[in-house]
């Protein structure tokens, strides 16, 4: 593989976008400078506002189901099966990657993000 960015991916054009709980519409459950935390929760059938991830996160699912990542322009990403304890560390090869979860199963999506700053920012 060249390396060449997911062209199924867009991408933010430049810094000073709103965060991606801002787009998410939810609260920060923990906001210190280098780490930032909110809940996500995906009600069965339905999708999550398009948001950016600027910098590496990591996921833990509360509450699993099968879902979909799709671009803002509803492309798959991929899919998957969330299963409840699961932690995924997002290490942010792609950054800034912009998505939105659409839960297609009969259960409801529930995950904390964990964004991880370096400071510089």
């Amino acid at each position: 593989m060249s390396g060449a960015p997911d062209p199924r991916r867009s991408r933010a054009e430049a810094p000073g976008h709103a965060e991606p709980w801002d787009e998410l519409g939810t609260e920060l459950v923990l906001d210190e400078e280098r780490v930032k935390c909110w809940i996500e929760t995906v009600p069965p059938g339905e999708r999550r506002p398009a948001h950016t991830h600027r910098h590496p996160w990591v996921t833990i699912v509360l509450s699993g189901a099968f879902c979909e990542s799709l671009t803002e322009h509803g492309e798959l990403i991929k899919k998957a099966s969330l299963e409840t304890g699961r932690v995924i560390f997002n290490r942010g090869d792609d950054l800034p990657m912009r998505h939105y979860v659409r839960n297609i199963s009969d259960r409801t999506l529930t995950m904390v993000a964990i964004e991880l700053r370096d400071g510089k920012d």
